[in-house]
């Protein structure tokens, strides 16, 4: 059952239109991730839903309950911000209480709550602290123990990872993670990062243009993009060209020197396909086994695995290879791609706006 639906969700200046007929249906308990680039509306929808945005055209249901008119602060919505907005004046467990204080929290029923919180987020020991003297994923964590202590129906993230350095902010998905579950809470997280939206969420909304261009768990998103786009912004991907071509009725698309069967012809309305194969589903090999060959451009060693741009007659290709400590494959070298049939995407081009 939905607990916060969106209902065709419009929100125009002018002409443009920041989002457009957003329509989505999120369970209680759920995580769910808005991704997508800048300008693309996940963040105008995120800002209607908590009422700092005046929806031009639609609907926001929580829980039953029709909050679109309704002002931010009697919708009862928990939110992290990009930039944290802790109180520079107040310690770690007055800024924690600030949001019971204004709902005229009983004093032993705040402290209690506080105490809880602080623990959650593991930051009982450094409640008389204050923000400056914080670590950034310190801060981040008091941000969300400020937004988690008045038990929101629904919370909100505003791309609350993006301050952090790489280690820290994979750390953090961990934890971010692993609180929600325990805690319960609805989640609606907006970012542009794709490995944080993967990781994270129950489902990913991919965006556009102020659309939804797919809205699929991180699995499915991942491996059957809708389009080429989504292809390519969640995850490194090969897009190539390739030619329909028949022999005794039976499709095959032509690319470069090589000729590939099709199982699944359904996708095949024009002569010309563009065809999606993710870097780690590529492998090297000698060049008379490859569907392709090439010829090794770039060669970047990555810690747990080798990145390799490859020239071939199909277009340049990336190739993600795992570390297994023997000798890499060196610049200049001639080699065989390959892969199973099963890694070719057959994708589509959608028009948007």
């Amino acid at each position: 059952m939905s607990f916060l639906r969106l209902e065709s969700l419009t929100k125009r200046y002018g002409d443009t239109a920041a989002a457009k007929d957003i329509s989505l249906d999120i369970a209680k308990g759920e995580f769910v991730s808005l991704l997508g680039p800048s300008g693309c509306g996940k963040t105008t929808t995120l800002q209607m839903i908590a009422g700092f945005v005046e929806p031009t055209h639609g609907r926001i249901l929580m829980d039953g309950t029709d909050i679109t008119n309704q002002k931010a602060n009697q919708r009862g919505i928990g939110i992290v911000f990009q930039s944290y907005a802790l109180f520079p004046h107040m310690t770690v467990e007055e800024n924690v209480r600030f949001g019971l204080e204004m709902r005229r929290t009983p004093a032993k029923e705040s402290r209690r709550r506080v105490a809880e919180t602080l623990e959650l987020v593991s930051l009982a020991h450094l409640g008389a602290r204050y923000p400056r003297e914080l670590s950034g994923g310190q801060r981040q964590r008091v941000a969300l123990a400020r937004a988690l202590v008045i038990k929101p129906p629904l919370l909100l993230l505003d791309e609350p990872l993006s301050n952090l350095d790489a280690k820290l902010r994979e750390n953090m998905q961990i934890e971010l993670r692993n609180i929600q579950q325990q805690v319960g809470t609805t989640t609606l997280m907006v970012t542009h990062d794709q490995s944080e939206a993967l990781s994270l969420s129950d489902r990913v909304v991919v965006m556009k243009q102020g659309q939804v261009v797919q809205d699929d768990e991180p699995f499915t998103a991942y491996e059957h993009p809708n389009d080429t786009f989504v292809s390519s912004f969640v995850g490194k991907t090969n897009l190539l060209t390739a030619r329909v071509d028949y022999r005794n009725g039976q499709p095959y698309l032509k690319l470069g020197e090589c000729s590939i069967e099709i199982s699944d012809p359904t996708r095949l309305d024009t002569d010309d396909v563009t065809l999606s194969i993710r870097p780690e589903r590529l492998e090297l090999t000698d060049t008379h086994l490859g569907h392709l060959i090439g010829r090794v451009r770039t060669r970047l060693f990555l810690g747990n695995h080798w990145l390799y741009q490859v020239e071939s007659n199909a277009g340049d290709l990336l190739v993600t290879l795992p570390n297994h400590g023997s000798m890499a494959i060196s610049v200049g070298d001639n080699v065989g791609v390959r892969w199973q049939p099963d890694a070719m995407r057959i994708l589509k081009e959608q028009a948007y706006g």
